[in-house]
């Protein structure tokens, strides 16, 4: 049997739906926590004189790589899972969609949109530039 048979199983497809699910649950979460720390350090830049600058720095580029490294793994994940799609399951619409997907440029927004959110919020707490 050829490679592409063995991953091709109704066992395997099941498998394939359950892994993109899952991954999607982790990229949705990934950025909502993303949202959510970046949302409570503006609340605190706005608090001005007195707030911890450090550690709200860290907040803020901890949250930046934690958001990209998981969207990153999670698109690649999705890339993969499509890559292992049998002959049937690449004739689907959805089978179609994921392998023509721009995953490069959801990354690119994903580094470029947190990026620029934590640059002004470091912008504004420090006065950088």
């Amino acid at each position: 049997r050829k490679m592409s048979d063995v991953m091709n199983t109704p066992a395997d497809r099941d498998r394939r739906q359950r892994f993109g699910a899952q991954r999607g649950r982790d990229l949705y979460w990934g950025i909502t926590l993303g949202l959510v720390v970046n949302a409570a350090t503006m609340f605190m830049i706005t608090l001005g004189v007195g707030v911890p600058k450090l550690a709200i720095t860290a907040a803020i580029v901890g949250s930046f790589i934690f958001v990209c490294i998981n969207s990153f793994d999670c698109m690649d994940d999705f890339k993969a899972n499509a890559d292992d799609m049998g002959e049937e399951e690449r004739a689907t619409h959805l089978g179609k969609k994921l392998l023509v997907a721009p995953w490069g440029m959801f990354k690119t927004l994903v580094f470029l949109i947190f990026g620029a959110i934590g640059i002004c919020q470091l912008q504004d707490m420090w006065k950088i530039f």
